[in-house]
C-alpha cells in the first residue's frame, strides 16, 4: 500500500477511535475512497464505514455504497447493512434478498435472522414464516428488548397472546402492565 494510502486510512482508524464528529469523519472517508484504487481493500473500507454512517440520513446512498464494496468483497456485515438500508428505501425484496445472502454468510447470527425475520413479518406479513427466524435470533439475544419484541409481534400476529405477553413481560422485567398495552397497541393497529 502506498505511504500516502496508508496514511489515510490511518487517519480514518485514529479519528473513528477519537469520536471524530460526522462531518470530518465523513470528509475523510470520501477522500479515502476517491483516492484508493478501485477494488482496493481501502477503497472497500471506505465505503462500508460511508455506508454505515450514511445508512439513516441518506439511505440510497448508503445502498449504493454497500453494493460497491460488495462488488470487491462480499462479507456477512456489509450484505447486512444493504438489507437495512434497502428496508428504509422501502425495497422489501431487495432487503429479503441482502438479508437471506448475510444469513447465508453468517448462518450463526442472531442478528441476520432477526433482521430477516422482523422484515417477513412486518413488510411481507408473514409472521409465520418469520417465526423460526425470530426464535433462533431470541436464542442468540435473550436480553435484547427489541428482538424479544418482534418476536413477541410476530406472536400476536398469529394469535398467540399469552406467549407475547409472557415474553415481553421478561423483556420489560417484570412489567406486566406494559407487557399488556404493548399487545393491546399491536391488536388495535390493523397492521398488527
Amino acid at each position: 500500500m502506498p505511504l500516502e494510502l496508508e496514511r489515510l486510512v490511518g487517519d480514518v482508524k485514529w479519528a473513528k477511535a477519537h469520536r471524530f464528529p460526522a462531518r470530518e469523519l465523513r470528509a475523510m472517508l470520501r477522500r479515502l475512497v476517491a483516492e484508493a484504487p478501485e477494488g482496493s481493500e481501502e477503497r472497500r473500507f471506505a465505503r462500508v464505514e460511508l455506508a454505515t454512517m450514511l445508512l439513516e440520513s441518506e439511505p440510497w446512498l448508503a445502498a449504493r455504497m454497500a453494493s460497491d464494496a460488495l462488488r470487491c468483497r462480499p462479507d456477512e456485515q456489509t450484505y447486512s447493512l444493504l438489507g437495512i438500508a434497502h428496508t428504509l428505501l422501502g425495497h422489501y425484496r431487495s432487503a429479503m434478498r441482502a438479508h437471506r445472502r448475510a444469513l447465508e454468510l453468517g448462518p450463526s447470527s442472531a442478528e441476520h435472522e432477526h433482521n430477516l425475520g422482523h422484515l417477513l413479518d412486518v413488510a411481507f406479513n408473514r409472521p409465520l414464516s418469520a417465526l423460526p427466524h425470530l426464535r433462533r435470533a431470541f436464542r442468540g439475544m435473550p436480553d435484547e428488548p427489541e428482538v424479544a419484541s418482534s418476536l413477541a409481534h410476530a406472536l400476536v400476529r398469529l394469535g398467540r397472546i399469552d406467549e407475547a405477553e409472557r415474553l415481553l413481560t421478561n423483556a420489560f422485567v417484570g412489567d406486566r402492565e406494559r407487557a399488556r398495552t404493548t399487545v393491546a397497541g399491536w391488536l388495535s393497529n390493523s397492521s398488527a
